[in-house]
């Protein structure tokens, strides 16, 4: 039996993150792991997941290969504010996840390793937490995530010894028509350090992949003497790796309800989370009510007592106040909403300030792109912004201004002050309305 408890059991680990795959399934120029889910890359939401394990990792390496710069790019670009850093090491050659693990064991620092695919985005840290003390608790050589699934998937069937060990992955389930429940394998694992080195020396190229596959650390493992053990995991769903565009439909679907739920636990009312989308990083106060049919991109803030939908569309970076009422048919893309703004029906608002309790009237346009560049309009407290108008940026209206009805404003528009026409005039016999409505 191999000796691998010599000296204290330590509680920190290294993570090994394995992201180097070109995914091929997947028919697409990308490399898999940077495929967008609910509007992050599927490398997100593991980094993510083990940046939040302060208590346990204290180390995480990447192991990258197919387009290494751009993902070694995209996962620096969320996590460079991190104070836990990312390490990468490159994997030449595609040669399995066994030679992708030896690419990264001279970085590891920790006498205890989590191993796992960056495709697996389902994965809470919850989960990993609990394998963790699972894995330290039984003091094994190695352990792994396992699950019940009867559909038919890409993952390894686990075979148990007499004594209802793991000692061996088989590759690849086949699928059961009769719908039996097969233990499967996750591809996450815990390993002691010289158990996990002394075995990937021994895996051999498999004969018709011609890789070196981790899974065959198992049954070096077991035939050796060590202890393998397995965590079984109630929630299969959670071990979903995406391999193809089905896959990742089926994770978004997936992601987009436990988002959903995140934010009606915290009083957010969502009239039908099934044709709600909101992707990963959105913000939204109580007391909102989003209705069906609502697209809330990633960076959006969200306050509390506002009305959203439905059919709108509420790009990334939008600032929406509380009490404000974005109604049905509306795209708002980078842009500022007041408290208390009103705009119920069909228009769209692009690099657009508006103040409070403005109202916008139903089909208003701003034009913000000139065929070269955006422009930025501004649209100050207490203005009303009359049907079908078009404000042409860079562009101003001041507060408590008025526009009319089919109003195409083409310049500045002064404070309390009416303009109506093509191209918009201000309107003299107005001027006795606009400066009783001065406070």
């Amino acid at each position: 039996m191999l000796d691998i408890f010599n000296g204290a059991m330590k509680r920190d680990f290294t993570a090994i993150v394995l992201a180097a795959g070109k995914g091929k399934r997947m028919r697409s120029r990308h490399p898999k792991v940077l495929h967008r889910l609910a509007g992050k890359p599927l490398i997100y939401y593991v980094l993510r997941e083990l940046m939040g394990m302060r208590r346990y990792i204290k180390q995480i390496v990447v192991v990258v290969g197919h387009k290494n710069k751009n993902v070694e790019e995209a996962a620096r670009k969320y996590f460079s504010h991190s104070r836990k850093k990312l390490d990468f090491v490159y994997q030449n050659q595609p040669l399995g996840t066994a030679d992708a693990v030896r690419c990264a064991q001279q970085k590891v620092k920790c006498d205890d390793i989590l191993i796992m695919c960056a495709d697996t985005p389902l994965i809470t840290r919850t989960t990993l937490r609990s394998f963790i003390s699972f894995f330290l608790r039984k003091r094994a050589a190695c352990a792994l995530i396992t699950a019940y699934r009867s559909d038919k998937n890409d993952l390894g069937s686990v075979l148990r010894d007499s004594k209802g060990r793991p000692c061996a992955v088989k590759e690849k389930l086949d699928f059961n028509p009769q719908g039996i429940l097969a233990e499967v394998n996750s591809g996450i694992y815990c390993f002691k350090r010289d158990a996990l080195l002394q075995s990937i020396k021994k895996i051999e190229k498999n004969a018709r992949k011609q890789e070196y596959f981790l899974t065959d650390a198992i049954q070096i493992l077991s035939g050796a003497g060590c202890r393998i053990e397995a965590y079984l995991l109630d929630d299969s769903e959670q071990i979903l790796g995406i391999n193809t565009q089905h896959h990742l439909r089926r994770a978004e679907k997936a992601l987009r309800r436990k988002i959903c739920d995140q934010f009606i636990a915290r009083g957010v009312n969502i009239i039908d989370p099934e044709s709600t989308f909101i992707e990963e990083g959105a913000k939204i106060g109580k007391n909102t009510y989003i209705y069906p049919f609502t697209f809330i991109e990633k960076n959006v803030i969200i306050g509390s007592n506002c009305t959203l939908g439905p059919f709108i569309h509420v790009r990334e970076g939008c600032r929406i106040k509380d009490n404000a009422y974005l109604g049905n048919f509306v795209e708002i893309c980078r842009s500022k909403i007041g408290k208390g703004v009103r705009m119920k029906h069909l228009g769209y608002l692009g690099d657009t300030s508006v103040g409070d309790n403005v109202n916008i009237g139903a089909g208003t346009v701003v034009a913000n792109f000139d065929g070269k560049k955006k422009h930025k309009t501004f649209i100050e407290e207490d203005s009303f912004i009359g049907c079908d108008t078009i404000l042409i940026a860079p562009l101003k209206v001041g507060k408590g201004a008025f526009t009319g009805a089919g109003s195409v404003v083409t310049r500045d528009v002064g404070a309390y002050t009416v303009v109506a026409g093509v191209p918009a005039r201000i309107l003299k016999s107005a001027q006795k309305y606009t400066s009783k409505t001065k406070r």
